[in-house]
């Protein structure tokens, strides 16, 4: 048969170059490598154990034949992974060839996954290996279609440097991606609001937390075309200052700079929310200075449950926690004595327990203690 055209292996390389930073767009590639070779069928994917669905990039898709690749006929696949190894990375091979044609026409993939899918003869590339797995490209042609020719399985051969650099990529972009969900999921598990922005308070990245403040109207800082803004003017200038305070000391981290202030929704004060400016990340002599800061928010008066964080994070009996709470809620001793319904004596003895426990011993340290005890996640609905 005609080769393809010059413009189809093309389109194929560009294809399988975008997939390799967008997994949403590898079908698309995939699909293009079996129209070149005028395949029944083509694959990426890894063989090996634990392997899932989202370890394969199939043209041809039928969900009841993926589950059973991945559950039932899964060890026997592995198997055929483990014959795979003898074959040298890049090399171009013909799975008859490698197993042996009755050997493969008597296995159980064959028999109950190949052939259903009309996929009687295939060349294939192993691209890669890691541990006791092995990635390839495989493409099959149907029972009535002839079988690679020595030119075809050439093209494959000129194609397997550059599948080889797109399943490495893919794997290197999959692993961040997976960090970057991970570190995503934690910062949204934060009571504290979380913003990324750059010099110019452009924000790249806000977790819930920061979402919810960000898009309260009367907050006290919000969004206007995606930058980051204060409603009072005054406290948008020294915002801006303290991103770049916070931009310089990622370079001379021993000069002095206030990082720190607090935000008003109003004069009056209403909405008011604290703000800590750091740098995204740490640098190192001869590193370039990052261009993004990470800005802590947290709203002034945010209504808590200091019962429950008193008594997790200082093991406080149910008694000594709801004293404790009416001491930070700003009540006297005799005042919390009384809203707590016990003798003076008790709430003294109380008080005396709860210095032990929290290592404070003065009231006024315990209440700044007590204030800032906030339990760092965020409830779930």
């Amino acid at each position: 048969m005609s080769g393809p055209s010059v413009d189809a292996v093309i389109s194929a390389v560009d294809n399988l170059l975008a997939g390799a930073l967008d997994a949403d767009r590898m079908p698309l590639a995939v699909e293009q490598l079996r129209q070149l070779f005028n395949g029944s069928k083509a694959c990426l994917s890894r063989i090996g154990p634990n392997m899932t669905a989202a370890d394969s990039v199939s043209t041809n898709s039928d969900e009841a034949m993926q589950r059973r690749c991945y559950e039932d006929l899964a060890e026997d696949f592995v198997r055929l992974g483990e014959t795979l190894r003898s074959v040298p990375i890049g090399s171009v091979y013909r799975d008859s060839d490698l197993l042996g044609e009755e050997t493969l026409r008597a296995s159980r993939p064959w028999r109950e996954w190949m052939a259903p899918q009309d996929m009687y003869g295939g060349i294939a590339c192993r691209l890669a290996e890691t541990g006791s797995s092995s990635w390839f490209f495989d493409v099959q042609r149907g029972k009535n279609q002839e079988s690679f020719d020595a030119a075809e399985a050439a093209l494959l051969g000129q194609l397997a440097p550059l599948l080889r650099k797109v399943t490495e990529l893919s794997r290197q972009v999959g692993h961040l991606k997976l960090q970057r969900d991970e570190a995503r999921g934690a910062l949204d598990a934060l009571a504290m609001a979380i913003v990324i922005v750059d010099r110019d308070l452009q924000v790249s990245y806000a977790n819930e937390g920061a979402d919810e403040i960000l898009s309260d109207p009367e907050g006290a800082i919000g969004l206007r075309q995606g930058r980051l803004f204060a409603r009072q003017p005054s406290d948008q200038r020294q915002l801006k200052r303290l991103v770049e305070a916070a931009l310089r000391s990622a370079t001379d981290p021993l000069e002095e700079h206030r990082s720190s202030m607090i935000v008003r929704g109003s004069s009056d004060g209403a909405h008011a929310l604290s703000a800590c400016v750091m740098p995204a990340a740490p640098t190192r002599p001869g590193e370039a200075a990052p261009a993004k800061v990470m800005m802590a928010l947290r709203p002034l008066g945010m209504a808590t449950d200091l019962v429950v964080s008193s008594r997790q994070l200082f093991n406080l009996t149910e008694s000594e926690a709801r004293f404790a709470s009416a001491l930070a809620s700003g009540l006297s001793l005799t005042q919390a004595a009384e809203a707590q319904g016990v003798r003076i004596s008790t709430a003294r003895t109380h008080l005396a327990r709860i210095f032990q426990k929290t290592d404070t011993r003065q009231q006024s340290q315990l209440v700044s203690l007590l204030r800032g005890a906030v339990l760092p996640l965020r409830a779930r609905a």
